[in-house]
């Protein structure tokens, strides 16, 4: 065992004396750069599939049960009962005061129910669900807030917090035959 111990040490120090070099001039040696280790919990988002998808919304807990927000400040998304996406009644400095319509940025793309709009006043576009445009609501001072849940906009109608729509309720499950009674037996082989 000391032996095996002082053989990997003699080629050891071989080695580190082979890739010293043989030079007269010293040259300070540089302490080597270590990265830090990230941490097991962190895990970095893909770059490419943020900016892929851009800004469309997603779905957080607001007041109970899932809802949309808009993921840059994590407010909640409204829509007004009366808007479709041809005939939007926000259209008023009033009205976008108090609901700003939650704007694609750049890069964003459609899917998964939400469709991008232009505004029916011309006025750039807009995130939309099931055909309606979505906006935030000023009311709400943080994030996962719905303070404008239910407001009313006459004569138009209701603001509404946006949700996913409910799944489909599943088929019904015809039920079990119960097993039929086997008939007594009879015969030679009972």
């Amino acid at each position: 065992m000391n032996m095996r111990f002082a053989t990997i040490l003699f080629l050891g120090a071989a080695m580190l004396a082979a890739c010293g070099g043989g030079g007269t001039t010293s040259t300070p040696a540089r302490p080597a750069v270590i990265p830090p280790v990230a941490s097991a919990a962190v895990t970095p988002a893909p770059v490419a599939s943020a900016a892929a998808q851009g800004n469309v919304p997603v779905s957080e807990t607001v007041a109970g049960s899932a809802a949309f927000v808009n993921p840059a400040s994590h407010k909640t998304l409204y829509f007004l009962d009366s808007d479709t996406p041809t005939g939007g009644t926000c259209t008023s400095s009033a009205c976008l005061g108090l609901w700003p319509p939650m704007a694609p940025t750049p890069g964003s793309q459609a899917g998964g129910g939400f469709t991008i709009i232009t505004r029916s006043d011309g006025k750039g576009q807009q995130w939309a669900y099931q055909s309606h445009p979505l906006y935030m609501f000023n009311g709400d001072n943080g994030p996962d807030q719905a303070n404008g849940d239910n407001f009313p906009e006459p004569p138009s109608g209701h603001w509404h917090v946006a949700r996913p729509a409910a799944a489909a309720a599943p088929a019904p499950v015809a039920p079990t035959p119960a097993p039929a009674t086997p008939a007594p037996c009879t015969g030679p082989y009972c």
